[in-house]
């Protein structure tokens, strides 16, 4: 299993068991707030514009804990998209992958005709992680991935559709 396949992984694995013990009242609970919409939106970007900052981890704990108990917004994390992010003792990883399900999350909240369009909806997570890779870019020019280097790349040259539309075939 890579190092991005583990994170992944650990990451739901923790939201699972903080949600345990709430499982089910959450299949009893009503469909999101506007209020709740809203800060998800908001968590989405904070995350783009600095997805390392101290005050988005309560955010970002927040949605995802928030994605699997409301029964109107829902989106699908693929992993196959981004590749191996890395060393996964440093937090670049997982701030990665939450702006990435953020964005997606703020994308069918903002574009709700569109909420069954998944490639839609992975672009947007796509480039909403890009987004966040690039300002850790910023803060720490050490840290580089090559795959979403070439991903900025399709990005700016026009063909990050193509490459989602490609890749979307693999996600379960």
């Amino acid at each position: 299993m890579s190092n991005w396949a583990k994170i992944v992984a650990c990451l739901f694995f923790i939201a699972a068991l903080q949600i345990s013990p709430m499982q089910v009242s959450a299949q009893q609970r009503g469909p999101s707030t506007p209020q709740e919409r809203a800060r998800a939106v908001q968590t989405a970007k904070s995350l783009q514009a600095d997805p390392l900052a101290a005050d988005t981890q309560e955010d970002r704990e927040w949605l995802v804990k928030w994605l699997i108990e409301v029964p109107d917004i829902s989106v699908k994390l693929c992993t196959t998209f981004l590749s191996d992010l890395g060393d996964s003792k440093s937090s670049y990883p997982g701030a990665i992958i939450a702006t990435m399900l953020a964005s997606e999350a703020a994308f069918v909240i903002e574009h709700p005709e569109k909420a069954k369009d998944t490639e839609l909806i992975y672009l947007a997570g796509v480039d909403g992680a890009l987004n966040g890779y690039q300002v850790i870019r910023k803060k720490d020019a050490s840290y580089r991935t090559a795959h979403l280097d070439d991903l900025i790349q399709m990005r700016d040259q026009g063909k990050l559709t193509q490459y989602v539309h490609a890749t979307a075939k693999k996600c379960k």
